[in-house]
Order: C-alpha cells, then sequence, then structure tokens
C-alpha cells in the first residue's frame, strides 16, 4: 500500500468511508485495503465506527483485495463490525480474501467476524 493510503477506500484523514456498489437499494459497500496490518488499524476501525453513523441500514464489507494482515488489523475489522452492530446496521461480508480468513482462522476469529457464512 503506498505511503499515506488510507486502510478503508475512501477513507480520507478524517475517517470518511465513500459509498460504492449498491448504495441505491440502502447498502453501503466498503472496500478494506489491501494492507491491513498494525500501522493501518487504528484508521480502520475509525473508519468502520463512523459509517454506524451514516444513513444505510446495511453495511457490505469487501475484504477481497487484502494481501496483508494481522492481529492487530483483526482487531480493528472486529472492533468496527461490533460498532456498527451497535449502530443498528446490519453487517455482510461482500467477500473476503484467502489471506484474511487464514489469519482469522489461525487467531480463532472465524466464527466472531462471521467469516464461515
Amino acid at each position: 500500500m503506498p505511503k499515506g493510503s488510507p486502510p478503508i477506500q475512501g477513507a480520507g484523514r478524517k475517517g470518511k468511508v465513500a459509498k460504492t456498489g449498491k448504495a441505491a437499494q440502502g447498502i453501503k459497500t466498503i472496500k478494506v485495503a489491501s494492507d491491513l496490518r498494525i500501522a493501518a488499524a487504528a484508521a480502520a476501525f475509525e473508519a468502520l465506527r463512523s459509517a454506524a453513523a451514516g444513513a444505510e441500514k446495511r453495511i457490505a464489507l469487501d475484504a477481497r483485495q487484502v494481501e496483508k494482515v494481522d492481529a492487530a488489523g483483526l482487531q480493528a475489522l472486529l472492533a468496527g463490525r461490533r460498532a456498527l452492530e451497535r449502530g443498528g446496521k446490519t453487517v455482510s461480508w461482500a467477500g473476503c480474501s484467502a489471506q484474511l480468513k487464514a489469519a482469522a482462522g489461525l487467531l480463532g476469529l472465524t466464527e466472531a467476524l462471521e467469516l464461515a457464512q
């Protein structure tokens, strides 16, 4: 990931998240960047947390591009997902890379992240 790139596509310095995909149907798709390691974890969490305030009730996380992930990145996804759910959002996966699934499996987070769907 280039230096200064946001960990969530469309996320700026203030954690704003761009809508993509099926916004007209009330679904906001949030694309997770290819590098979700410790340096990007806090910004990723903030971007997901800020999406909880949006009008869309359904959020789809698109993690198909994730190539590098560590425990901090997985923790950020889990905490962000929980923040969205506390905000009344229904969260699903638009896609998930094999690397993310493998890392979640190693840390026992597959079920908590609902990756077994």
